[in-house]
């Protein structure tokens, strides 16, 4: 899909958070998207990406040390937790944004905290993928842990994600709903399928909406289906957040699935390693039990010649001696 704005630090354009506002002479059951609020976007660069300088980054060709990649993952795990606390701030705003009759204020707050989250998961997504890089590069003994903290803040990050889609899911369904109702309120004879089948048009298009007018043509109706039209672009914003969140989670799929041929390989060098260095342990053992040995052979050696040289020594004196009685008997 070419539409994906995890890819670059503008994407939060393209979300419904940075819609333009509709037009403001129609009372609208539910306010369109539109705006920013400048309170979440103060709240997220304070609280948002700081807590990143909290360890040293991952550097090309260079691992980090075991210390400072568990202090990375730890402040990955911090915005992750963040992450999940505005998913949650989002629902409630969308609770707001669908009953509130303020002029707008929940739906500016929830556009404006949904641009921001936006931006923290590109965040935390670069932090990951620097990680993986970094345990790429890891090929001493501290390459399992990384390997494992690696996966469990990667599958972390997965499970918040998939919470935002439900929760845009579960929104973009009450949108519908909402959509439906007033439909009902123009055409009050139409069955259900009618309904569901207008709460699936396409009211973007011209035809469509001209076509719908022309069927009840007073004023509540014209309104009513301005505000059908406006809210079914919402939901076309809706529909392309909640692609860009897939997009994002089968990303995470396929970055761990890529992983694993160059984690076996690290894994198999390490492995290789540690059996090279308990070969080289086993020989050094060898080598010194043989010398022990050779150096025992040689007194053992050096004992026998002495036995030897002794055993001479006393047999030629013996000879020496019996010969000497043998020619000069003691008278």
């Amino acid at each position: 899909m070419s539409y994906n704005p995890y890819n670059q630090a503008p994407a939060a354009e393209a979300g419904y958070g940075y819609s333009q506002p509709y037009g403001q002479q129609e009372q609208h059951e539910m306010q369109p998207y539109g705006g920013q609020n400048q309170q979440y976007g103060q709240q997220q660069q304070q609280e948002g990406y700081g807590q990143y300088d909290s360890a040293p980054a991952p550097q090309a060709g260079h691992a980090l040390s075991q210390g400072d990649f568990l202090s990375q993952v730890s402040a990955i795990r911090s915005e992750i937790q963040s992450l999940g606390v505005n998913v949650q701030n989002i629902a409630s705003l969308h609770q707001r944004a669908l009953t509130a009759n303020d002029d707008g204020a929940a739906q500016r707050q929830l556009d404006g905290l949904v641009a921001q989250t936006q931006l923290k998961n590109t965040a935390i997504r670069s932090q990951i993928q620097q990680l993986k890089g970094d345990a790429e590069r890891t090929t001493d003994g501290s390459f399992g842990l990384k390997k494992r903290q690696y996966e469990i803040i990667n599958n972390e990050f997965k499970t918040a994600i998939q919470k935002y889609i439900q929760e845009e899911q579960q929104y973009k369904e009450r949108y519908r709903e909402q959509i439906a109702r007033q439909y009902r309120i123009i055409n009050p004879q139409a069955d259900e399928a009618e309904v569901r089948q207008a709460a699936d048009a396409d009211w973007g298009n011209e035809g469509i909406f001209q076509t719908a007018l022309k069927s009840n043509r007073s004023g509540q109706a014209s309104a009513v289906l301005g505000n059908v039209r406006a809210q079914h672009n919402d939901m076309e914003k809706i529909r392309r957040t909640l692609e860009e969140l897939v997009d994002l989670f089968q990303g995470l799929e396929t970055q761990l699935a890529l992983q694993a041929p160059i984690v076996e390989n690290v894994s198999h060098i390490a492995e290789q390693t540690k059996d090279d260095l308990a070969n080289a342990n086993v020989h050094i053992d060898k080598g010194v039990k043989s010398a022990w040995n050779r150096r025992k052979l040689k007194w053992w050696c050096l004992l026998v010649c002495i036995l030897i040289l002794i055993a001479v020594g006393l047999g030629v004196g013996i000879g020496v001696w019996n010969a000497t009685r043998t020619t000069n008997p003691p008278k």
